[in-house]
Protein backbone atom coordinates (compact mmCIF):
# COMPACT_ATOMS: atom_id res chain seq x y z
CA UNK A 1 0.00 0.00 0.00
CA UNK A 2 2.75 2.46 0.99
CA UNK A 3 4.71 1.74 -2.19
CA UNK A 4 1.62 2.43 -4.29
CA UNK A 5 1.13 5.74 -2.52
CA UNK A 6 4.75 6.77 -3.10
CA UNK A 7 4.62 5.77 -6.76
CA UNK A 8 1.34 7.64 -7.28
CA UNK A 9 2.70 10.74 -5.57
CA UNK A 10 5.86 10.61 -7.70
CA UNK A 11 3.72 10.26 -10.82
CA UNK A 12 1.82 13.41 -9.87
CA UNK A 13 5.01 15.37 -9.15
CA UNK A 14 6.66 14.21 -12.38
CA UNK A 15 3.49 14.98 -14.34
CA UNK A 16 3.46 18.48 -12.86
CA UNK A 17 7.08 19.01 -13.94
CA UNK A 18 6.38 17.78 -17.46
CA UNK A 19 3.27 19.96 -17.79
CA UNK A 20 5.21 23.00 -16.61
CA UNK A 21 8.03 22.39 -19.07
CA UNK A 22 5.56 21.93 -21.94
CA UNK A 23 3.58 25.06 -21.03
CA UNK A 24 6.75 27.12 -20.69
CA UNK A 25 7.79 25.99 -24.16
CA UNK A 26 4.47 27.17 -25.59
CA UNK A 27 4.47 30.67 -24.13
CA UNK A 28 5.33 32.18 -27.47
CA UNK A 29 2.71 30.33 -29.46
CA UNK A 30 -0.29 32.20 -30.85
CA UNK A 31 -3.64 31.50 -29.24
CA UNK A 32 -5.64 33.08 -32.06
CA UNK A 33 -7.14 29.75 -33.09
CA UNK A 34 -8.58 29.28 -29.61
CA UNK A 35 -9.84 32.80 -28.96
CA UNK A 36 -13.22 32.89 -27.22
CA UNK A 37 -15.88 35.58 -27.56
CA UNK A 38 -15.69 38.36 -24.97
CA UNK A 39 -17.36 37.56 -21.63
CA UNK A 40 -20.85 38.87 -21.00
CA UNK A 41 -22.41 39.11 -17.55
CA UNK A 42 -25.81 37.49 -17.16
CA UNK A 43 -28.88 39.69 -16.82
CA UNK A 44 -29.71 39.56 -13.11
CA UNK A 45 -33.43 39.74 -13.92
CA UNK A 46 -33.17 36.48 -15.84
CA UNK A 47 -31.39 34.89 -12.88
CA UNK A 48 -34.12 36.11 -10.52
CA UNK A 49 -36.83 34.69 -12.79
CA UNK A 50 -35.15 31.29 -12.71
CA UNK A 51 -34.69 31.31 -8.95
CA UNK A 52 -38.35 32.32 -8.51
CA UNK A 53 -39.38 29.41 -10.75
CA UNK A 54 -40.94 31.79 -13.28
CA UNK A 55 -38.68 30.01 -15.77
CA UNK A 56 -37.79 26.34 -15.41
CA UNK A 57 -34.80 26.37 -17.79
CA UNK A 58 -31.88 28.80 -17.83
CA UNK A 59 -29.94 28.72 -21.10
CA UNK A 60 -26.40 30.11 -21.13
CA UNK A 61 -23.63 30.29 -23.69
CA UNK A 62 -20.92 28.04 -22.35
CA UNK A 63 -17.98 29.98 -23.76
CA UNK A 64 -18.87 33.56 -22.80
CA UNK A 65 -21.68 33.97 -20.23
CA UNK A 66 -20.38 34.83 -16.77
CA UNK A 67 -21.53 35.81 -13.30
CA UNK A 68 -20.26 39.02 -11.65
CA UNK A 69 -16.55 38.54 -11.12
CA UNK A 70 -16.08 36.67 -14.39
CA UNK A 71 -16.81 33.11 -13.26
CA UNK A 72 -18.37 30.80 -15.86
CA UNK A 73 -22.18 30.80 -15.74
CA UNK A 74 -22.17 27.28 -17.19
CA UNK A 75 -20.35 26.11 -14.04
CA UNK A 76 -22.95 27.64 -11.70
CA UNK A 77 -23.28 25.33 -8.68
CA UNK A 78 -26.38 23.69 -7.28
CA UNK A 79 -28.78 25.66 -5.11
CA UNK A 80 -31.56 24.31 -2.93
CA UNK A 81 -34.74 26.29 -2.36
CA UNK A 82 -35.01 25.40 1.32
CA UNK A 83 -38.21 27.40 1.78
CA UNK A 84 -39.98 25.24 -0.79
CA UNK A 85 -38.39 21.97 0.32
CA UNK A 86 -39.55 19.42 2.89
CA UNK A 87 -36.82 17.26 4.44
CA UNK A 88 -39.21 15.10 6.47
CA UNK A 89 -39.89 11.48 5.38
CA UNK A 90 -41.78 11.46 2.10
CA UNK A 91 -40.89 15.09 1.43
CA UNK A 92 -39.59 16.80 -1.69
CA UNK A 93 -36.54 18.98 -2.34
CA UNK A 94 -36.55 21.76 -4.93
CA UNK A 95 -33.14 21.78 -6.59
CA UNK A 96 -31.85 24.42 -9.03
CA UNK A 97 -29.07 24.45 -11.63
CA UNK A 98 -29.15 20.85 -12.89
CA UNK A 99 -27.14 20.70 -16.12
CA UNK A 100 -29.37 18.87 -18.61
CA UNK A 101 -30.38 19.21 -22.24
CA UNK A 102 -27.69 21.52 -23.59
CA UNK A 103 -25.43 20.76 -26.53
CA UNK A 104 -21.72 20.85 -25.63
CA UNK A 105 -20.70 21.04 -29.29
CA UNK A 106 -22.80 24.13 -30.01
CA UNK A 107 -21.64 25.75 -26.79
CA UNK A 108 -25.01 25.79 -25.05
CA UNK A 109 -25.56 24.79 -21.42
CA UNK A 110 -29.07 24.44 -20.04
CA UNK A 111 -29.66 24.60 -16.30
CA UNK A 112 -32.92 23.13 -15.03
CA UNK A 113 -34.83 23.06 -11.77
CA UNK A 114 -36.25 19.79 -10.48
CA UNK A 115 -38.16 18.20 -7.62
CA UNK A 116 -36.18 15.43 -5.89
CA UNK A 117 -37.84 12.81 -3.64
CA UNK A 118 -35.11 11.30 -1.43
CA UNK A 119 -37.33 8.42 -0.29
CA UNK A 120 -37.21 7.08 -3.85
CA UNK A 121 -33.47 6.71 -4.21
CA UNK A 122 -32.83 3.21 -5.53
CA UNK A 123 -29.03 3.06 -5.29
CA UNK A 124 -25.95 5.25 -5.19
CA UNK A 125 -22.68 4.91 -7.08
CA UNK A 126 -19.22 6.36 -6.60
CA UNK A 127 -17.87 7.23 -10.05
CA UNK A 128 -14.19 7.48 -10.96
CA UNK A 129 -13.37 9.18 -14.28
CA UNK A 130 -9.74 8.65 -15.38
CA UNK A 131 -8.45 11.85 -16.98
CA UNK A 132 -5.90 10.19 -19.26
CA UNK A 133 -2.56 8.75 -18.30
CA UNK A 134 -2.18 7.12 -14.85
CA UNK A 135 -5.53 6.28 -13.28
CA UNK A 136 -4.22 7.73 -10.03
CA UNK A 137 -5.30 11.03 -11.59
CA UNK A 138 -9.09 10.77 -11.84
CA UNK A 139 -12.19 12.87 -11.37
CA UNK A 140 -14.72 11.60 -8.81
CA UNK A 141 -18.50 12.03 -8.59
CA UNK A 142 -21.49 10.62 -6.71
CA UNK A 143 -24.43 9.31 -8.72
CA UNK A 144 -27.94 8.94 -7.26
CA UNK A 145 -30.26 6.62 -9.19
CA UNK A 146 -34.00 7.03 -8.56
CA UNK A 147 -37.02 4.79 -8.73
CA UNK A 148 -39.85 5.81 -11.07
CA UNK A 149 -41.09 9.25 -10.02
CA UNK A 150 -38.15 9.90 -7.72
CA UNK A 151 -37.07 13.00 -9.61
CA UNK A 152 -38.76 15.18 -12.19
CA UNK A 153 -38.04 18.50 -13.83
CA UNK A 154 -40.09 21.41 -12.53
CA UNK A 155 -42.95 22.65 -14.63
CA UNK A 156 -42.90 19.70 -17.00
CA UNK A 157 -42.25 20.59 -20.64
CA UNK A 158 -44.64 23.45 -21.14
CA UNK A 159 -45.14 24.07 -24.83
CA UNK A 160 -43.56 20.73 -25.82
CA UNK A 161 -45.62 17.92 -27.36
CA UNK A 162 -44.71 14.26 -27.04
CA UNK A 163 -43.04 12.34 -24.25
CA UNK A 164 -41.85 14.10 -21.07
CA UNK A 165 -38.16 14.65 -20.45
CA UNK A 166 -37.15 12.20 -17.73
CA UNK A 167 -34.75 12.70 -14.86
CA UNK A 168 -33.66 9.26 -13.66
CA UNK A 169 -30.35 9.99 -12.00
CA UNK A 170 -28.46 12.90 -10.49
CA UNK A 171 -24.70 13.52 -10.52
CA UNK A 172 -22.94 15.50 -7.76
CA UNK A 173 -19.61 16.83 -9.04
CA UNK A 174 -17.22 19.14 -7.16
CA UNK A 175 -15.08 21.18 -9.56
CA UNK A 176 -12.69 24.12 -9.88
CA UNK A 177 -14.83 27.14 -10.79
CA UNK A 178 -13.12 29.53 -13.18
CA UNK A 179 -13.71 31.79 -16.17
CA UNK A 180 -14.78 30.32 -19.55
CA UNK A 181 -11.86 28.92 -21.51
CA UNK A 182 -9.51 28.80 -18.51
CA UNK A 183 -8.04 25.32 -18.04
CA UNK A 184 -7.64 23.78 -14.62
CA UNK A 185 -3.97 23.37 -13.69
CA UNK A 186 -3.25 21.01 -10.81
CA UNK A 187 -0.22 22.93 -9.55
CA UNK A 188 -1.96 26.32 -9.73
CA UNK A 189 -4.81 24.75 -7.81
CA UNK A 190 -2.49 24.20 -4.86
CA UNK A 191 -3.22 27.85 -4.03
CA UNK A 192 -6.90 28.04 -2.98
CA UNK A 193 -7.05 31.64 -4.21
CA UNK A 194 -6.71 30.47 -7.84
CA UNK A 195 -10.06 28.73 -8.34
CA UNK A 196 -13.37 28.79 -6.53
CA UNK A 197 -15.03 25.56 -5.42
CA UNK A 198 -18.27 24.70 -7.23
CA UNK A 199 -20.59 21.76 -6.60
CA UNK A 200 -22.33 21.11 -9.91
CA UNK A 201 -25.29 18.84 -10.60
CA UNK A 202 -25.98 17.03 -13.87
CA UNK A 203 -28.36 14.45 -15.15
CA UNK A 204 -26.40 11.23 -15.72
CA UNK A 205 -26.78 11.20 -19.52
CA UNK A 206 -25.68 14.83 -19.84
CA UNK A 207 -22.53 14.30 -17.81
CA UNK A 208 -21.74 11.00 -19.54
CA UNK A 209 -22.04 12.70 -22.94
CA UNK A 210 -19.66 15.47 -21.93
CA UNK A 211 -17.14 12.97 -20.57
CA UNK A 212 -17.49 10.81 -23.70
CA UNK A 213 -16.69 13.82 -25.89
CA UNK A 214 -13.43 14.10 -23.94
CA UNK A 215 -12.72 10.33 -24.37
CA UNK A 216 -13.24 9.71 -20.66
CA UNK A 217 -14.69 6.48 -19.28
CA UNK A 218 -16.75 5.96 -16.15
CA UNK A 219 -15.48 3.46 -13.58
CA UNK A 220 -18.54 2.78 -11.40
CA UNK A 221 -18.75 1.33 -7.87
CA UNK A 222 -21.96 0.81 -5.90
CA UNK A 223 -22.00 2.25 -2.39
CA UNK A 224 -23.18 0.28 0.66
CA UNK A 225 -23.96 2.57 3.61
CA UNK A 226 -25.13 2.11 7.21
CA UNK A 227 -28.90 2.08 7.41
CA UNK A 228 -29.38 0.82 3.84
CA UNK A 229 -31.81 3.09 2.02
CA UNK A 230 -31.84 5.54 4.93
CA UNK A 231 -28.10 5.88 4.36
CA UNK A 232 -28.70 6.88 0.74
CA UNK A 233 -31.20 9.53 1.84
CA UNK A 234 -28.74 10.93 4.37
CA UNK A 235 -25.98 10.97 1.74
CA UNK A 236 -28.13 13.09 -0.59
CA UNK A 237 -29.02 15.53 2.19
CA UNK A 238 -25.39 15.89 3.26
CA UNK A 239 -24.27 16.38 -0.35
CA UNK A 240 -26.89 19.08 -0.93
CA UNK A 241 -26.17 20.83 2.38
CA UNK A 242 -22.44 21.00 1.64
CA UNK A 243 -22.91 21.96 -2.02
CA UNK A 244 -25.56 24.60 -1.34
CA UNK A 245 -23.54 26.05 1.53
CA UNK A 246 -20.45 26.46 -0.63
CA UNK A 247 -22.58 27.94 -3.43
CA UNK A 248 -24.16 30.62 -1.27
CA UNK A 249 -20.87 31.74 0.29
CA UNK A 250 -19.31 31.97 -3.18
CA UNK A 251 -22.20 33.92 -4.70
CA UNK A 252 -22.24 36.42 -1.84
CA UNK A 253 -18.53 37.25 -2.03
CA UNK A 254 -18.58 37.35 -5.85
CA UNK A 255 -21.32 39.97 -5.90
CA UNK A 256 -19.71 41.92 -3.04
CA UNK A 257 -16.42 41.97 -4.97
CA UNK A 258 -18.24 43.12 -8.11
CA UNK A 259 -19.98 45.89 -6.12
CA UNK A 260 -16.62 47.24 -4.99
CA UNK A 261 -15.37 47.32 -8.58
CA UNK A 262 -18.55 49.03 -9.83
CA UNK A 263 -18.06 51.71 -7.18
CA UNK A 264 -14.34 52.16 -7.93
CA UNK A 265 -15.06 52.49 -11.66
CA UNK A 266 -17.98 54.89 -11.10
CA UNK A 267 -20.44 52.58 -12.77
CA UNK A 268 -22.96 52.95 -9.96
CA UNK A 269 -23.77 56.43 -11.32
CA UNK A 270 -24.85 54.93 -14.65
CA UNK A 271 -28.63 54.43 -14.47
CA UNK A 272 -28.65 51.13 -16.38
CA UNK A 273 -25.72 49.72 -14.42
CA UNK A 274 -27.21 50.99 -11.17
CA UNK A 275 -30.47 49.18 -11.92
CA UNK A 276 -28.63 45.92 -12.67
CA UNK A 277 -26.49 46.34 -9.56
CA UNK A 278 -29.59 46.67 -7.37
CA UNK A 279 -30.95 43.38 -8.71
CA UNK A 280 -27.63 41.61 -8.05
CA UNK A 281 -27.60 43.06 -4.52
CA UNK A 282 -31.08 41.68 -3.91
CA UNK A 283 -29.94 38.25 -5.12
CA UNK A 284 -26.90 38.49 -2.84
CA UNK A 285 -29.13 39.20 0.14
CA UNK A 286 -31.33 36.22 -0.72
CA UNK A 287 -28.32 33.95 -1.07
CA UNK A 288 -26.92 35.04 2.27
CA UNK A 289 -30.23 34.81 4.13
CA UNK A 290 -30.98 31.18 3.35
CA UNK A 291 -29.14 28.04 4.36
CA UNK A 292 -29.64 24.34 4.97
CA UNK A 293 -31.38 23.43 8.25
CA UNK A 294 -28.23 21.62 9.37
CA UNK A 295 -26.21 22.79 12.36
CA UNK A 296 -23.44 20.20 12.04
CA UNK A 297 -20.21 22.27 12.01
CA UNK A 298 -18.64 19.62 9.79
CA UNK A 299 -21.10 20.67 7.06
CA UNK A 300 -20.28 24.37 7.36
CA UNK A 301 -18.44 25.59 4.26
CA UNK A 302 -17.78 29.12 5.56
CA UNK A 303 -14.29 30.17 4.51
CA UNK A 304 -13.71 26.89 2.66
CA UNK A 305 -14.86 27.72 -0.87
CA UNK A 306 -11.44 27.91 -2.50
CA UNK A 307 -10.65 24.83 -4.61
CA UNK A 308 -7.45 23.14 -3.45
CA UNK A 309 -5.90 20.36 -5.54
CA UNK A 310 -5.23 18.03 -2.59
CA UNK A 311 -7.50 19.00 0.31
CA UNK A 312 -10.63 20.31 -1.46
CA UNK A 313 -10.45 18.64 -4.87
CA UNK A 314 -13.19 16.92 -6.85
CA UNK A 315 -12.13 13.57 -5.41
CA UNK A 316 -11.47 14.56 -1.81
CA UNK A 317 -14.75 16.50 -1.59
CA UNK A 318 -16.74 13.54 -2.98
CA UNK A 319 -15.06 11.31 -0.41
CA UNK A 320 -15.69 13.88 2.34
CA UNK A 321 -19.43 13.75 1.58
CA UNK A 322 -19.37 9.96 2.01
CA UNK A 323 -17.22 10.03 5.17
CA UNK A 324 -19.33 12.71 6.86
CA UNK A 325 -22.52 10.81 6.01
CA UNK A 326 -21.18 7.52 7.38
CA UNK A 327 -19.97 9.22 10.58
CA UNK A 328 -23.37 10.82 11.13
CA UNK A 329 -25.25 7.59 10.50
CA UNK A 330 -23.09 5.70 13.00
CA UNK A 331 -23.49 8.50 15.56
CA UNK A 332 -27.27 8.27 15.11
CA UNK A 333 -27.15 4.56 15.95
CA UNK A 334 -27.69 3.06 12.49
CA UNK A 335 -26.58 -0.59 12.22
CA UNK A 336 -23.27 -0.46 10.40
CA UNK A 337 -21.85 -4.02 10.43
CA UNK A 338 -18.22 -2.94 10.56
CA UNK A 339 -18.68 -0.01 8.17
CA UNK A 340 -16.72 3.13 9.02
CA UNK A 341 -15.56 6.39 7.48
CA UNK A 342 -12.33 6.07 5.51
CA UNK A 343 -10.97 8.85 7.72
CA UNK A 344 -12.19 11.32 10.32
CA UNK A 345 -14.41 13.84 8.49
CA UNK A 346 -12.91 17.23 9.14
CA UNK A 347 -11.97 20.17 6.96
CA UNK A 348 -8.29 20.91 7.48
CA UNK A 349 -6.33 24.00 6.54
CA UNK A 350 -3.81 23.70 3.74
CA UNK A 351 -0.21 24.08 4.97
CA UNK A 352 1.88 26.96 3.66
CA UNK A 353 4.06 24.74 1.45
CA UNK A 354 1.00 23.57 -0.51
CA UNK A 355 -0.02 27.15 -1.24
CA UNK A 356 3.53 28.01 -2.33
CA UNK A 357 3.43 25.16 -4.85
CA UNK A 358 0.71 27.08 -6.69
CA UNK A 359 3.25 29.57 -8.04
CA UNK A 360 6.44 27.52 -7.72
CA UNK A 361 8.97 27.15 -10.53
CA UNK A 362 10.72 23.82 -11.18
CA UNK A 363 13.18 24.45 -8.36
CA UNK A 364 10.28 25.14 -6.01
CA UNK A 365 8.45 21.97 -7.06
CA UNK A 366 11.59 19.92 -6.39
CA UNK A 367 12.09 21.69 -3.06
CA UNK A 368 8.65 20.70 -1.81
CA UNK A 369 8.60 17.18 -3.28
CA UNK A 370 9.68 15.52 0.03
CA UNK A 371 6.82 17.32 1.83
CA UNK A 372 4.37 16.17 -0.86
CA UNK A 373 5.53 12.56 -0.58
CA UNK A 374 5.28 12.63 3.21
CA UNK A 375 1.81 14.15 3.03
CA UNK A 376 0.65 11.54 0.51
CA UNK A 377 1.90 8.75 2.76
CA UNK A 378 0.02 10.18 5.74
CA UNK A 379 -3.10 11.00 3.69
CA UNK A 380 -3.29 8.42 0.87
CA UNK A 381 -6.77 9.42 -0.37
CA UNK A 382 -5.54 12.82 -1.58
CA UNK A 383 -4.47 10.72 -4.57
CA UNK A 384 -7.78 9.87 -6.29
CA UNK A 385 -6.62 6.44 -7.45
CA UNK A 386 -6.40 5.32 -3.80
CA UNK A 387 -10.01 6.17 -2.97
CA UNK A 388 -11.74 2.98 -4.23
CA UNK A 389 -9.43 0.80 -2.11
CA UNK A 390 -10.07 2.99 0.93
CA UNK A 391 -13.85 2.73 0.46
CA UNK A 392 -13.58 -1.05 0.05
CA UNK A 393 -11.52 -1.42 3.24
CA UNK A 394 -14.07 0.72 5.10
CA UNK A 395 -16.83 -1.69 4.08
CA UNK A 396 -18.62 0.93 1.97
CA UNK A 397 -18.87 -0.92 -1.36
CA UNK A 398 -21.42 -3.50 -2.47
CA UNK A 399 -19.46 -6.72 -2.79
CA UNK A 400 -20.04 -9.53 -5.32
CA UNK A 401 -18.10 -12.80 -4.89
CA UNK A 402 -15.70 -11.12 -2.50
CA UNK A 403 -14.92 -8.19 -4.79
CA UNK A 404 -16.47 -4.72 -5.13
CA UNK A 405 -19.25 -4.49 -7.71
CA UNK A 406 -17.60 -2.57 -10.52
CA UNK A 407 -18.50 -1.66 -14.08
CA UNK A 408 -16.51 0.35 -16.60
CA UNK A 409 -18.56 2.25 -19.16
CA UNK A 410 -17.63 4.18 -22.28
CA UNK A 411 -19.29 5.41 -25.45
CA UNK A 412 -17.21 2.84 -27.34
CA UNK A 413 -19.24 0.00 -25.83
CA UNK A 414 -21.59 -0.30 -22.86
CA UNK A 415 -22.98 2.84 -21.26
CA UNK A 416 -24.96 2.88 -18.00
CA UNK A 417 -28.12 2.88 -20.16
CA UNK A 418 -27.20 0.15 -22.65
CA UNK A 419 -24.83 -0.46 -25.54
CA UNK A 420 -24.35 2.45 -27.93
CA UNK A 421 -25.91 0.40 -30.73
CA UNK A 422 -29.12 0.33 -28.70
CA UNK A 423 -29.08 4.06 -28.14
CA UNK A 424 -27.92 5.73 -31.36
CA UNK A 425 -29.47 5.93 -34.80
CA UNK A 426 -27.09 4.34 -37.29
Amino acid sequence: MVSRIIIAALVIVIAALVVKLVMDSRKGESEADYKLPPPETLDARDVAAFIDNEATTFRVRTTCDVLPGGYSAAMTPLLVDWNKSDLSPGGEILLLNINHGGNPVSGVTELRSAVIRPDRIKKVQFIMVPLGGPEAISHSMIRFIFEEGGAEFSGGDRGVAGKPDKLEDLMISWEAWRAPGVDYKMMKGMDPETYELTCRTYSGPQRFLEDALMNRDWNMYELNLPGGKDGYIELLKVALALGDGASRHSIVWMIEDAERKWKEEGLDSDSEQSSAASVWRALKERAGASSAPDDDPRADMTGKTGYQSLIRSCATMALYVVDLTVARLIEEGCPHKGMRPTQKPEMVEEPAWMVELGSADIAGILKWTPKALAYARANPTVIPGNIPKALEEAGLFVMVNGKPWNKRCSMQGDTPWGHRWQLLIR
